[in-house]
């Protein structure tokens, strides 16, 4: 038998070289092959604990053979939810079955068609979708206002892209089908000529284009391309045409999303008819003074309770009975007609005061509507999605059919007929339209993956696109399925829990490791939340936060690494033995990269993910199965061989001394390497950590040149004190794992 000394320099000399004979044993790589390949063919917890041959393996990896009886008790390991502090791999105090149950998907969230944080991430679109297109308005007509002033010929306005669309979308022209020689033919007819273009093959729409601009035959100005008022016409109907339809009702009037400057456009409006009018009639007859004065009196359906027709605002403007049982009498003050309909007094329906005073309620109360219709939009689509039914909301999100269904038909509540349905909303909360996004192409790119780069949705080369399949989870057969994430809840926790031990496990028990633990715990919230909007390499590297507390977890100092240094090792490839991660970093961040699921590209990847266990997950479990192999076949040569490789492979992960009290193995090793008496074993267990602390320093276990000093100091004293074969140390090793 070789001293433990040697077998020991051998091992840690060229470790590969040991795992490598190990992994050729035939036994061995059969197991393997084995496991690689029905690992992930399980359906269920009960169907792993009851394939031996994948249950036995796994248990010998992480050390537990000895309890691979229990069944039952693994089972309930195997179920725990490792973020739930009170689960009961998280009570136990042996940290194997925590690492055991985190190395299997049995507890995986729920499928969930959209989780919480995609929700309100597009509902925060939607709410904001309208603000946006309201900004894109008001730039768009900046830079016509300015551009067209500059245009000295018809084809600079036509091979003017933005110009061209602004013109076009201003008289609601399909820009896909106008062409630019047409409407070059249009803008350079005589709207006066009956035989010209325009009046021959234009229609009502290029009729009323060509009337705001002032392009000789040639094409050539005199001066401008159009003059002040035709600017400010275009100008006007633009912004009054970039008004989204929110709600588009069957029965009653649409409800549109006004703009600020749509708004500004019509208290203009308002204030140089309501002169004109000499009727009440002639009134009701203009819509936009009809639409001005209900929102400037709040007799929209929101706050009226209805949708008021015009015979009723007729009335209410003539019949002061009928404006008080209408609860109304102050619209009907704020006019002056007779109850014939007439005009009473020479000032018109209004005075300026009153002018001024209904412009002030329309300027405050012009978007009441509008921001009611969006919460009743919110609502409903909060309502659809909820995994809670009740009377009305009778059915779950569980395919792309349940979400692609009418309001109508997808419950029995027929107060949301008339809202957006689901897919509505989600094409309005990403900028896009039905036109653009179908729902049979609503279909293909809910079940196809958008982060593979070659996939049907990467295929539109349109980020709207992209974000909008990425806010829902569906897998290719169209069912609910589970939120891709930068790293799964049991790593975080995994992470969070070691972040805790770490920055905590050099302090002693007072104020300031009180207040160590509180920025800690708010620290781990900050992660927790913050990774459930990592979508990329660059949204994790660029958060000194989130890098900081994956790092301090497995004890490595974040002053070491800067982001370029951290890319290297994320975009390295795991399988190439040349790559940076695997010859210049830290061994430690083979395990990091592993459990995030970025490619090497560094997007986010299905490709690492498994049914029952994720690659990384596995990769660890065959490598923990092959050093547990490794130590005990040394074992049975020399004891001492096996605890010393126990001790370098535990080292880096003990946070605290009482760690090593709670571990035999561990303890052994302290023990022999520093010459201490047996008998400690019996002191208080505050004084055993009393004098540990003396002997180890739990900031060298982070150190691997350190953990090898002491390793080869107890090998040594190991060979002198047993000089024969006799040993206890297999025996506590196959309890201590």
């Amino acid at each position: 038998m070789i001293s433990a000394s040697v077998a020991y320099a051998i091992i840690s000399r060229d470790p590969k070289t040991s795992l490598d004979r190990i992994a050729s044993q035939a036994t061995v790589k059969r197991d393997a092959d084995y496991y690689a390949e029905n690992i992930n063919k399980v359906k269920d917890v009960d169907d792993f604990l009851g394939n031996y041959k994948l249950y036995s393996y796994a248990m010998k990896a992480y050390g537990l053979d000895d309890m691979t009886y229990a069944r039952a008790f693994m089972k309930k390991v195997l179920e725990s939810d490792l973020t739930d502090p009170d689960s009961f791999a998280n009570k136990l105090s042996d940290q194997r079955y925590k690492q055991f149950a985190a190395a299997f998907n049995f507890n995986a969230p729920k499928p969930d068609a959209q989780t919480d944080a995609q929700e309100d991430d597009l509902i925060d679109r939607y709410n904001a979708s309208f603000t946006d297109q309201e900004k894109q308005a008001i730039k768009d007509t900046d830079y016509y206002s300015a551009a067209i002033a500059e245009v000295q010929t018809v084809d600079d306005l036509v091979n003017d892209t933005r110009l061209r669309t602004y013109v076009l979308k201003t008289f609601g022209i399909d820009a896909t089908y106008a062409s630019k020689e047409f409407l070059r033919d249009v803008l350079t007819s005589d709207l006066n000529d009956p035989n010209s273009v325009v009046n021959l093959q234009g229609g009502e729409k290029y009729q009323a284009l060509a009337l705001q601009f002032s392009f000789n035959a040639d094409g050539t100005v005199n001066g401008s391309a159009q003059t002040a008022t035709q600017k400010n016409t275009v100008m006007e109907q633009y912004n009054l045409n970039s008004s989204t339809v929110i709600i588009d009702n069957e029965i009653f009037p649409d409800i549109v999303y006004t703009t600020k400057a749509a708004a500004d456009y019509n208290k203009t409006y308002y204030e140089s008819k309501i002169k004109t009018i000499t009727n009440v009639d002639s009134l009701i007859a203009d819509e936009r003074l009809t639409d001005y004065i209900k929102a400037a009196y709040s007799l929209g359906p929101s706050s009226f309770g209805t949708d008021l027709s015009d015979t009723a605002l007729k009335q209410i403007l003539v019949d002061p009975a009928y404006a008080n049982m209408m609860d109304a009498t102050a619209v009907h003050q704020a006019f002056s007609f007779e109850a014939d309909g007439s005009v009473l007094g020479p000032d018109g329906p209004q005075s300026d005061s009153l002018i001024q005073a209904t412009s002030v309620n329309y300027m405050a109360r012009y978007d009441d509507e509008a921001k009611a219709a969006i919460e009743e939009i919110v609502a409903n689509y909060k309502t659809r999605m909820s995994d809670t039914r009740t009377m009305d909301n009778f059915s779950d999100i569980d395919s792309i059919n349940d979400f692609l269904k009418t309001n109508k038909t997808g419950d029995l509540d027929k107060t949301n007929d008339d809202l957006p349905d689901l897919y509505q909303v989600a094409l309005q909360a990403y900028g896009l339209t039905q036109e653009e996004v179908s729902k049979s192409v609503m279909r293909k790119l809910l079940a196809s993956d958008p982060y593979d780069p070659a996939g049907y949705v990467a295929s539109f080369k349109d980020d709207r696109v992209t974000q909008l399949a990425r806010a829902f989870n569906f897998d290719g057969e169209g069912n609910a399925s589970i939120q891709l994430q930068a790293l799964s809840p049991a790593a975080m926790a995994k992470y969070a829990t070691n972040y805790k031990s770490h920055v905590t496990m050099l302090m002693k028990d007072g104020p300031l490791k009180d207040k160590a633990s509180k920025d800690a715990t708010e620290e781990v919230d900050y992660f927790a939340k913050t990774m459930e909007s990592v979508q990329s390499l660059d949204d994790f590297l660029e958060d000194d936060r989130l890098t900081g507390l994956i790092l301090k977890s497995v004890g490595l100092d974040p002053k070491d690494y800067d982001e370029e240094t951290l890319r290297k090792i994320f975009t390295s490839d795991p399988d190439d033995a040349n790559s940076y991660l695997n010859t210049k970093a830290d061994s430690k961040f083979k395990n990091i990269v592993a459990d995030f699921n970025f490619d090497t590209a560094g997007n986010l990847t299905r490709a690492k993910l498994g049914i029952v266990q994720d690659r990384g997950a596995l990769d660890r479990t065959q490598d923990a199965y092959l050093q547990q192999t490794l130590e005990t076949q040394e074992g049975e040569t020399n004891d001492g061989t096996r605890l010393a490789l126990y001790f370098a492979r535990k080292a880096p992960d003990i946070t605290s001394l009482y760690s090593i009290l709670g571990d035999k193995a561990l303890f052994q090793v302290v023990t022999t390497a520093y010459n201490l008496p047996s008998q400690i074993s019996s002191m208080d267990v505050d004084k055993q950590v009393a004098l540990l602390e003396k002997f180890v320093d739990l900031k060298d276990l982070g150190d691997s040149k350190k953990v090898d000093k002491l390793v080869k100091r107890f090998t040594a004293m190991y060979d002198i004190q047993n000089v024969t074969t006799q040993s206890p140390a297999l025996q506590i090793l196959t309890g201590g794992g």
